[in-house]
């Protein structure tokens, strides 16, 4: 079967020094769309609590938002986990005093005082999501502190509707020295913690709506999870047209650039290793998962580089149909046979 994968890309090798025009898409008005939805600052409400009546304090709390607030104090605060409310206030009582945690409170406080911008992205992006998902819910956002254990997650809301939930503290900025904090930790690793920024916020959290929205890759080959994660930046790229594709790809400028110049070496590279129906995770997995580099390439190439190539193959399968909608691209599973359909041509 590989043998008769091979002759189906070396074919499509075949025609890669042809040319490739650039196309300019034009995306759809969404001025007139309203979307509902509130940033909700339960890491402030938290942080205000009054340590002198924190069992009324925690019950008002745990009444307004429910299935928020118990999700934080009983799962993702690990100071205060437990089911048993009075548990949690006692253990609550303990957590509000404590230095690291108000320091780094203030901190979060300093940097997201004023959410109005924020509020502003997710309010454009989410025009986008209900224009291409009009069925999808709107998701409010919570914000809070888990003491970095919890960057961004999808939960149901008190309504069954879909919520994002975003843990403040690990959106602090390129110079916070997160580092520090485990110095073992590979989630602290710098090619990670340079998007730990406001910057990123909303496309990490939408991400996840995304991820909602087109499930599990169809299959265990490079070429399977290429396409889907390529899927993944398409439409990421189309909830957030006026954000810069680094910012979508979690590249530097730098790196951007890199990948851009040398969209036919990478494709070139995953054909002579023989990647692109390789099955074993070990061998592929740097070029699908965040990671400082691709191994086998320059020293200059990123990670994630089978990703960029998944993004570019989709956005040519898209040209080619452009009565498609959103929906036919994720109900189309078979990503050999969309690769071949998207007449695709590494530049």
């Amino acid at each position: 079967m590989k043998y008769i994968y091979m002759i189906s890309v070396a074919i499509i090798l075949c025609i890669v020094y042809s040319c490739k025009t650039d196309f300019k898409e034009v995306h759809p008005d969404v001025s007139d769309i309203t979307v509902d939805f509130n940033i909700i600052r339960l890491d402030e409400m938290v942080a205000n609590m009054d340590t002198n009546k924190l069992s009324y304090e925690l019950d008002l709390l745990m009444d307004n938002y429910p299935s928020a607030a118990m999700l934080y104090f009983g799962t993702l605060n690990p100071f205060t986990a437990s089911s048993n409310r009075d548990t949690i206030a006692v253990r609550l009582g303990v957590f509000l005093r404590d230095p690291f945690f108000q320091n780094l409170q203030d901190t979060i406080g300093l940097i997201f005082s004023d959410m109005s911008d924020i509020k502003k992205e997710y309010d454009l992006t989410y025009k986008y999501f209900h224009h291409y998902f009009p069925d999808a819910d709107i998701a409010n956002v919570y914000t809070m502190n888990t003491g970095f254990n919890y960057q961004r997650f999808l939960f149901a809301d008190d309504n069954e509707k879909n919520a994002l939930g975003v843990s403040l503290d690990l959106f602090l900025g390129d110079d916070y020295p997160y580092k520090r904090l485990d110095p073992q930790n590979p989630s602290f690793s710098k090619y990670l913690t340079r998007s730990f920024d406001k910057e990123h916020l909303v496309k990490k959290t939408v991400e996840i709506l995304v991820d909602d929205q087109i499930g599990t890759a169809n299959g265990v080959r490079m070429i399977d999870h290429m396409i889907h994660n390529g899927k993944r930046l398409y439409i990421l790229d189309h909830l957030m047209p006026e954000t810069h594709d680094s910012i979508i790809m979690e590249y530097t400028t730098k790196q951007m650039q890199w990948a851009s110049n040398n969209e036919l070496s990478m494709w070139g590279f995953f054909f002579d290793q023989e990647l692109f129906y390789e099955t074993n995770m070990m061998s592929i997995n740097k070029y699908l998962s965040p990671s400082p580099n691709s191994p086998g390439m320059p020293t200059e190439a990123p990670g994630r580089t089978a990703n960029y190539i998944g993004w570019q193959i989709v956005k040519k399968f898209m040209q080619k149909n452009p009565k498609l909608t959103m929906q036919d691209l994720i109900a189309h599973t078979d990503a050999q046979k969309l690769l071949e359909e998207s007449k695709y041509k590494p530049r």
